[in-house]
């Protein structure tokens, strides 16, 4: 590990410091050789004062059970009908499963404790079907939770709900997770399960708004990927009941979770509902920031210098991009109001963000800022992202005599030759 490494961790520690997590782990990691490394992460979490909550699912385990005594399960992850040879399947699974996690928790030095925090009350009747032992949850008892986190333990809640007068019933793992971290007002809910949430192309996405994950969500899966588009939904969910973020992680990867929250990379999924990520005017506090961020691509001869000074005189011409309050992009707009032109240049996107589409979105902003200032045509110079600004961009080649004149003396000053491309707003 780099000392930038160690460094990077360190910025999150005190963000972290006292915040809840929610750590659903899905049935389909429990049993992976990986399982003891998610372990070993949450012990590091947990290390950390970082109060844990861990929810866990038994869909697998519960199919290899019905598999092993010849039944045929009515629903496998209490989303349909439970008749009364499913519960008492799922009860006996749920209860290896919780006794191994117990078991797992207390090898990395874990005090664990089992806790009946969900009530629920009978699903009854939908679309004709009597559901059975298949519940609904009534409310989570976030008190009885926090005196466990107080003592230092870290509460395991199985899926499974208790009514009023005592019955068991089976409730979804990613609907329980969601109720328990907005119950405890947690600042993140992370999933843990096999596989990663990918696009068409099968590369992986690494971040979603909430209204983008409804989107995914609202499609119609097939059925390998279905449960995983069901807990996304259950994601969004979360995130529009105060959960500022939720997290899709690869448990199999042996990086799974500090991977994904102490890099602003990640490894993982992760939906957001706050302001994760923002573009806005810059401030002076933030030149020394922008000196730094763009000092390679400077020394690259991409984009020209600019001095402290320059930066200052002319601040408000510069926007930043943020991401989880982390400096990762910039783009200048220089109005031109008698020529009704705007010029857009000092673009650049951390190396390490590139590819997520931030370019575009700040020359949208560009393409705001210019249009607010009256502007009509929107205008770049560039020696070496002229193709970007063509084939990405859709801007044109376009001739000199459409600059201003000081504009047009400063180029021809500086012998860069770079190339004009303008488009109409």
């Amino acid at each position: 590990m780099k000392y930038d490494d160690i460094r990077g961790i360190l910025r999150y520690v005190p963000q972290f410091r006292g915040q809840t997590f929610i750590v659903l782990i899905d049935s389909g990691i429990i049993e992976h050789e990986n399982m003891a490394n998610v372990m070993l992460d949450l012990a590091v979490l947990h290390s950390l004062s970082i109060k844990l909550v861990v929810v866990f699912g038994a869909r697998h385990q519960i199919s290899e059970l019905a598999q092993k005594r010849g039944l045929t399960l009515s629903n496998a992850d209490a989303t349909g009908v439970t008749d009364e040879a499913t519960l008492e399947v799922a009860l006996d699974a749920i209860s290896r499963l919780t006794t191994d996690l117990m078991q797992q928790l207390t090898v990395v030095g874990l005090r664990a404790a089992v806790a009946n925090a969900v009530a629920a009350h009978p699903a009854g009747v939908i679309r004709g079907r009597d559901l059975g032992s298949t519940g609904t949850i009534d409310r989570v008892d976030a008190q009885s939770l926090k005196l466990f986190i107080g003592d230092g333990m870290v509460p395991i809640i199985p899926p499974l709900g208790y009514e009023k007068q005592g019955r068991v019933l089976r409730v979804n793992s990613a609907a329980t997770a969601v109720e328990v971290a907005i119950a405890l007002g947690a600042s993140k809910l992370l999933f843990v399960g096999p596989g990663a949430i990918e696009d068409a192309t099968g590369t992986r996405i690494r971040q979603l708004s909430v209204d983008e994950a409804k989107a995914l969500a609202a499609q119609t899966p097939d059925s390998a990927d279905s449960l995983k588009l069901v807990q996304i939904r259950h994601a969004a969910r979360a995130c529009e009941g105060g959960v500022p973020r939720a997290h899709f992680l690869d448990g199999r990867t042996d990086d799974a979770l500090l991977g994904e929250l102490f890099s602003i990379e990640g490894v993982g999924t992760m939906i957001y509902a706050d302001a994760y990520q923002q573009i806005r005017p810059a401030r002076k506090s933030d030149i020394p920031g922008i000196i730094g961020l763009v000092r390679r691509a400077v020394d690259d001869e991409e984009i020209v210098a600019r001095s402290r000074q320059e930066i200052r005189e002319r601040l408000s011409d510069y926007n930043v991009l943020e991401v989880d309050g982390q400096l990762v992009g910039t783009v200048m707009v220089r109005h031109y109001p008698a020529e009704k032109l705007a010029e857009v240049g000092f673009l650049y996107i951390r190396r390490s963000h590139e590819g997520m589409g931030y370019g575009k979105k700040l020359v949208k902003f560009a393409e705001k800022r210019a249009r607010e200032g009256g502007a009509r045509i929107l205008f770049a110079l560039s020696t070496q992202a002229y193709n970007y600004f063509g084939n990405k961009l859709g801007f044109l080649p376009a001739q000199e005599d459409l600059l201003p004149a000081d504009r047009l003396a400063k180029l021809q000053k500086s012998g860069r030759n770079s190339r004009l491309m303008a488009r109409v707003l």
